[in-house]
């Protein structure tokens, strides 16, 4: 793989997504899990998000840094730290098919890496609609 994850949230998000995909398809060496939650230092974050950093790019080439909501303070601290990096990119909205599609990429270009990845998880969004039948409007005249 060309690339590495590092999903980022408030409380416990990053790590119930990525709980669900170690479920389904096993652990990933390319992955890392870092969380802000109550009591939490910035620098602290950040620290975390540096050693991550530092540990992926020995096996890796291209980081995506997954956030849980563009804005928020993770994503925030990510762009802050780590966005200044020809290597990374910070993504704001992390679900299931964001999360497994990063991991999984292995494209040489983090652009297109990127790409596909959004693309992805905006096709995962859908809503289930029940379809009425079709009732042919005509009366039958006995014959």
């Amino acid at each position: 793989m060309a690339n590495a994850v590092i999903a980022v949230s408030h409380a416990s998000l990053a790590s119930g997504v990525y709980s669900a995909i170690k479920m389904i398809a096993g652990e990933f060496d390319n992955v890392r899990v870092e969380e802000f939650k109550d009591n939490d230092s910035l620098e602290a974050f950040d620290q975390k998000l540096l050693v991550d950093y530092e540990e992926l790019t020995k096996n890796y080439k291209n980081i995506f840094i997954l956030a849980d909501l563009a804005g928020g303070t993770p994503f925030n601290r990510s762009v802050m730290t780590l966005g200044d990096r020809e290597n990374v990119r910070v993504i704001g909205g992390l679900n299931f098919a964001s999360l497994y599609t990063a991991i999984n990429s292995d494209s040489d270009d983090i652009d297109a890496g990127v790409e596909d990845i959004i693309q992805t998880a905006k096709e995962s969004l859908i809503v289930f609609e029940t379809k009425k039948e079709e009732v042919d409007d005509f009366e039958e005249d006995g014959i």
